[in-house]
């Protein structure tokens, strides 16, 4: 009878572990309200634009860099939705009591660590 009740604990652990192990992973959230991968690229290339716009390519030469390789890596998963990325920008770096400064840096920062984590980029470290 001991043995009896090991044997179904164990089946019953192992059809635990096997369910959690096949089950679907649940669909990423995508930056910003985005709805899917092109438009929320889009509007990391808008942000990566828009920084660039701003420092007119007079920064640092490592955020010259960085805004230059994120303006590359996010152009052509943006294809098909650059308005809407612009368009999310434009309203969300627009809304009553946004600095755009502060909001480009925090957006800036959420792209690039969304292109680490989720498509495994390496930035080029600075020198």
């Amino acid at each position: 009878m001991r043995i009896l009740g090991w044997v179904l604990t164990g089946l019953g652990l192992a059809a635990l572990v096997w369910q959690v192990w096949t089950q679907e992973p649940p669909p990423p959230g995508y930056l910003f309200g985005m709805p899917d991968r092109a438009a929320e690229a889009a509007y990391c290339l808008a942000v990566a634009e828009r920084i660039g716009e701003i420092t007119g390519g007079h920064a640092n030469a490592g955020l010259e860099r960085h805004l230059d390789e994120q303006i590359d890596f996010w152009r052509g998963r943006a294809i098909g939705a650059l308005g809407k990325g612009r368009a999310g920008l434009a309203r969300d770096s627009g809304a009553p009591g946004v600095v755009e400064a502060e909001y480009l840096r925090v957006a800036a920062e959420a792209c690039g660590m969304r292109a680490i984590t989720a498509y495994r980029h390496r930035f080029t470290l600075p020198e």
